[in-house]
């Protein structure tokens, strides 16, 4: 990793530290001191030592890929079962099926009679 990146890195983590201490610090949370606290060591640390400067950075980036790989199944999961689920159930219920699952009796394929002019091929999209 370069060194302006981890640099980078660091200062937005002990910047989101110390920002989200203040913020809960303001709206009366009694732990909010220990964020504040992380934030300095952290800092201390990553200006003292590039080893462990760069071992903070690599944790960081393994919560963050961590916490993405957490997020989408959640997300994904909530858009099938909100939204996905109920759409198809209901076309089930009501329509027919736009897929052809079962194998008809003849031809697989649909035959299209149509003759072709000069405006179907000008926006072929």
């Amino acid at each position: 990793m370069e060194a302006g990146k981890k640099r980078e890195s660091q200062l937005v983590i002990v910047t989101g530290l110390s920002l989200l201490s203040v913020i809960l610090q303001a709206r009366g949370w009694q732990y909010s001191s220990y964020l504040l606290n992380a934030a300095i060591v952290i800092g201390v640390l990553s200006i003292a030592s590039d080893y462990v400067g760069t071992l903070i950075v690599k944790g960081w980036l393994k919560l963050a890929e961590w916490l993405g790989w957490l997020n989408s199944r959640i997300l994904l999961s909530t858009i099938f079962f909100v939204f996905l689920f109920p759409i198809a159930l209901l076309s089930r219920l009501f329509g027919k099926s736009n897929i052809q699952l079962k194998k008809p009796s003849g031809s697989i394929y649909t035959e299209r009679n149509h003759t072709y002019t000069k405006e179907d091929l000008e926006n072929i999209w």
